[in-house]
């Protein structure tokens, strides 16, 4: 066992524990934080177009990516659709629509345990490339539209419950 192999073993208990918290909040009521959604829409988007300028030289490795990235933007906007909005005096909260966004997050759980399957098996010098792969890069490219599309579609909410506050 390798030193990498190591280092992976040992972070799996703090990786399963995000992994779980990240799941949690889909489920639950959650309060409205503005700094978290402009983060969303401003690094994603970057994220997205780094991504894509590196497989620029792999069009159907692009082609995945952007193919993911249009199915993740519908998915944010079919679940912020079905999101429960409320407002509590001065504070905003909302309840994530679950299933689409476990069907999101499970997709790259898959996806990541793969990948570990594959370094220990195969071993790091044969595990392919991060960028070389069209299915890993398509599920980036549904997680990040995804939670970009989502994090709008809160600022949007929020935009108008201010004008709706405004406007009293």
């Amino acid at each position: 066992m390798t030193q990498s192999h190591m280092i992976l073993l040992a972070a799996s208990p703090l990786i399963m524990w995000r992994v779980y918290k990240r799941i949690q909040r889909l489920t639950v009521r959650q309060k409205s934080r503005l700094w978290r959604h402009w983060f969303g829409v401003t690094f994603l988007p970057v994220a997205l177009l780094a991504m894509a300028f590196m497989l620029m030289a792999k069009p159907p490795v692009l082609a995945c990516l952007l193919a993911g990235a249009a199915v993740g933007g519908a998915l944010g906007v079919a679940a912020i659709r079905r999101t429960g909005f409320e407002r509590v005096g001065s504070d905003y909260f909302y309840t994530p629509f679950a299933p689409i966004g476990m069907v999101v997050a499970m997709i790259f759980i898959a996806r990541v345990l793969y990948r570990v399957f594959e370094m220990f098996t195969l071993g790091p010098q044969q595990t392919p490339a991060f960028g070389s792969s069209p299915l890993t890069m398509g599920i980036m490219g549904v997680v990040a539209a995804y939670y970009l599309a989502y994090a709008a579609g809160l600022l949007r909410w929020r935009r108008a419950e201010a004008r709706a506050q405004d406007g009293r």
